[in-house]
């Protein structure tokens, strides 16, 4: 059963495209972005850090993740560590990335439906990664955080990937995520939003957030959009 629900969706018409954040929902991908940002601290003269605190930098953009790691907005120090993490992860995203427990049954369960990823994280090493684990196929659109003018939680670039999916206006779209970040843009965007309580979010900030779903397993997600 669905875990629970803050409004009902059942007076609107049925769901009719999924939207899904890509880290922390879909794909465990904590190990890969910790290797590659303490690869990018090392190689500037900083110490690594715990994956454990890098993964409480994780949502917001690469630019944004290491300008938590590094502890300074300076452009320049910015710039070098991009400049030192992009090629790096690029190389090593799927070293350890690898898709929850659930995650593929889900999709499956969904065949049919439009789908769509919207993550905070480059366009580039997303597709890959999808390629790599052998989901592409199954979205119709997949925007990364440089694909549009804005990031979540702006909604613009939901908005653009349920266009590129083909979904009407006006259609019941609902957005998957871990964080606060996927349940505002929902929200925003006019979107139904289930917030997922097994990713790299903390639990207790995606439930405040208020989305309309909450779910604790993939299978309680796909229930959702099916019933």
């Amino acid at each position: 059963m669905v875990v629970h629900q803050q409004s009902a969706i059942s007076h609107q018409p049925s769901i009719e495209a999924v939207l899904f954040d890509l880290d922390g929902t879909l794909i465990d991908s904590r190990q890969d972005i910790a290797a590659s940002v303490n690869h990018a601290l090392v190689a500037l003269g900083r110490p690594a850090q715990p994956v454990e605190r890098i993964q409480t930098y994780i949502g917001d953009g690469v630019r944004v993740l290491l300008e938590r790691a590094f502890g300074t907005s300076e452009a320049a120090v910015l710039e070098q560590a991009i400049a030192v993490w992009r090629p790096h992860y690029m190389e090593h995203c799927l070293d350890r990335t690898r898709t929850y427990a659930g995650v593929v049954e889900m999709l499956s369960a969904l065949r049919g439906l439009p789908l769509g990823v919207v993550s905070n994280k480059p366009e580039a090493p997303s597709v890959r990664i999808l390629e790599g684990l052998g989901l592409r196929e199954r979205f119709a659109a997949v925007l990364g955080g440089d694909s549009a003018p804005t990031r979540k939680p702006d909604p613009g670039p939901l908005l653009a990937a349920a266009a590129r999916m083909g979904a009407q206006v006006g259609s019941a779209i609902l957005m998957v995520g871990d964080s606060e970040n996927d349940i505002v843009a929902a929200r925003r965007a006019g979107f139904a939003s289930c917030g997922v309580l097994w990713g790299i979010g903390r639990p207790e900030e995606v439930t405040a957030a208020q989305p309309d779903h909450l779910a604790r397993s993939p299978e309680e997600v796909a229930r959702l959009v099916k019933s």
